[in-house]
């Protein structure tokens, strides 16, 4: 911006002469506004990485130093702190003098957006706090402990607005060796002597659970079931008429297996009935490695249920095939369906077939259809168990796939996906007429995993005509999934001329591919007139100098991407996260 032609007057960057501050003309209601909108911008561009200990040790200091802070208790427990390091800043003068257990490096700790304006005087004070919506996130980290001021003091001011909590109960990375050699008895329950202990959970349910009327989301981790088995317990009793605010519910229990057949521990196994069984708004809901009665009614006639995401559940505490089957007809809008090692409990040949006889009459195939459903995922599961839920379940609407299985041989399973799809009645075609295939409505496709013939891949390919955008993790796949990207497809299509595969496709996400790999199929896709748009490679792919300026030429679109250890990362949120950023391609060798 050139200032040179402003005059001192109208100069934005030169502060008023006097004591008169302009913006406190502007009226409370709108400062307040102008506050929401500041604090969802930090929101949607906030980078989530904090440094919990260091949070957790300057708030439990500031809990037993009251005295010798200068503002009220109640702001000084609510100094979240985002702590990086800059050895050339001066330490914060509210900051503790040993927030950081590195006695070298000076730390600034800055305060989150909400905290921050409501510092800088007085009158600004006075309409943060008195603006709720600015109060809403209560985000718990390990560290945190009774008598959780903070989490107090944001109940208080977020008033009767709905409310959005975050508890994670993991301990931090460092402490994961700490955990297995201690001998404390903390560690002997599995639980990290350093992180938040199931008492504490218990105290902070407290706080929580009388407030659950206004809950929005709740998103609970850990890694020792006994801490979920706590909250649960806590959301649980009989008490509780029901959660009418709550749309979200994301419960993830990350801790390895020993078993696929039986949940590890019994004394735990107890199924329960959440909220009451009521949650008329629940619209998300992801259970990884937390079971719950299957039956209760936010989940068995969920009527705004658009996100369901089972994971990880060990045979013995699955749903039934009956009560599965409830769960999907009773979601008439359900957008997504995440079934990663987890379903309706058994084989299929033991699911049951009841209705068959129902309203449908005689010629009912015990099909489930989803007339809503457009992103499916499958992860982990035995070829005859994924077959047998294409066969008992139908995605007329699927136009995101995304495919994850590495156990066994899914030929047939790759040859049933090309062919007809499953339908609540039996169809009979017209003359001449194919019946579509699932993969032929198809938009997006992942794979991660499939071993199977590459006739079968051939199959596949020949019946996504529509597809838009693929992503390749090579690893685990026969090359010729990326082969038949550039060669002329040799199954019989609806085109009169030999093409290549995948005419549609506009994105290709690759990960374990070479980059001159990439630049051939580039090269014959863009000869053959189905040229690509956008490719990203995975970062620790190899690349030259050359075949990446010679990539950035020629597509409207190239960049890396770093692979997530989330199994279930989509398309989307790769492009969503180099949305807009520069490659930096002087920092690749060759």
């Amino acid at each position: 911006m050139d200032c040179s032609n402003i005059s001192t007057k109208d100069n934005p960057f030169v502060p008023p002469k006097g004591t008169r501050c302009p913006i406190n003309d502007i009226p409370p209601e709108l400062l307040s506004l102008i506050f929401e909108v500041g604090a969802q911008s930090i929101e949607d561009g906030e980078d989530e990485e904090e440094e919990d200990e260091a949070m957790a040790d300057y708030w439990n200091l500031e809990a037993g130093e009251k005295d010798e802070v200068d503002e009220d208790s109640e702001t000084a427990h609510l100094k979240r702190s985002r702590v990086t390091r800059n050895d050339s800043a001066d330490e914060d003068e509210d900051s503790p003098s040993d927030a950081s257990t590195d006695s070298d490096a000076t730390f600034e700790l800055v305060p989150p957006f909400e905290v921050l304006i409501s510092h800088v005087c007085h009158h600004w004070r006075m309409v943060a706090l008195n603006t709720p919506s600015l109060w809403t996130e209560i985000d718990v980290s390990p560290l945190d402990s009774p008598p959780f001021e903070r989490v107090q003091v944001l109940l208080e001011r977020s008033k009767s607005l709905p409310i959005d909590i975050r508890i994670d109960c993991e301990p931090p990375d460092d402490e994961e060796e700490e955990e297995d050699s201690s001998g404390s008895e903390d560690s002997e329950l599995g639980q990290s002597p350093r992180s938040m202990t199931f008492s504490d959970l218990d105290n902070l349910m407290s706080l929580l659970v009388p407030h659950i009327s206004r809950w929005g989301s709740i998103e609970v981790a850990v890694a020792c079931y006994k801490h979920m088995f706590v909250f649960l317990s806590a959301v649980s009793d009989p008490s509780i008429a029901g959660a009418p605010q709550l749309e979200a519910l994301q419960l993830y229990h990350h801790e390895d297996a020993e078993s696929v057949t039986a949940f590890a521990q019994p004394d735990l196994v107890q199924h329960f009935k959440l909220f009451g069984g009521v949650a008329p708004r629940l619209k998300s809901v992801a259970l990884w490695g937390v079971h719950v009665d299957w039956c209760q009614e936010w989940l068995s006639c969920g009527s705004n249920l658009l996100d369901v995401e089972l994971a990880y559940h060990t045979d013995d505490v699955r749903p039934s095939w009956t009560q599965f089957a409830a769960i999907l007809s009773g979601a008439p809008k359900l957008e997504t369906l995440s079934l990663c090692s987890s379903g309706p409990l058994g084989a299929p040949n033991d699911w049951n077939s009841e209705g068959r006889t129902g309203s449908h009459g005689d010629d009912y195939t015990g099909v489930i259809e989803l007339h809503s459903l457009t992103h499916l995922v499958l992860a982990f599961h035995s070829p005859a168990y994924a077959s047998g839920l294409l066969r008992r379940l139908a995605f007329p609407a699927l136009k995101n796939l995304t495919l994850d299985l590495d156990d066994g041989d899914f030929t047939d399973f790759a040859v049933q996906l090309a062919g007809p799809v499953m339908t609540t009645v039996p169809v009979t075609p017209k003359d001449g007429e194919k019946r579509r295939s699932l993969l032929s409505g198809l938009e997006s496709l992942k794979i991660s995993g499939l071993p199977c013939s590459d006739r079968s891949v051939e199959l596949m390919y020949a019946e996504l005509d529509n597809l838009k955008e693929l992503n390749l993790a090579m690893t685990y796949l026969t090359p010729a999934f990326l082969q038949l990207l550039y060669h002329p497809c040799s199954v019989p299509s609806k085109r009169d001329v030999c093409r290549l595969c995948l005419p549609s496709l506009t994105t290709l996400t690759t990960a374990d591919v070479p980059g001159n790999e990439i630049c051939e199929l580039v090269q014959k896709r863009k000869d053959a007139g189905v040229p690509l748009k956008a490719v990203y490679m995975e970062e620790n792919d190899e690349v030259t100098k050359d075949d990446l300026q010679w990539l950035k030429d020629n597509l409207e679109e190239f960049d890396f991407f770093e692979a997530s250890d989330d199994e279930f990362e989509t398309l989307a949120d790769i492009e969503e996260e180099h949305e807009g950023s520069e490659s930096e391609w002087e920092e690749v060798e060759d």
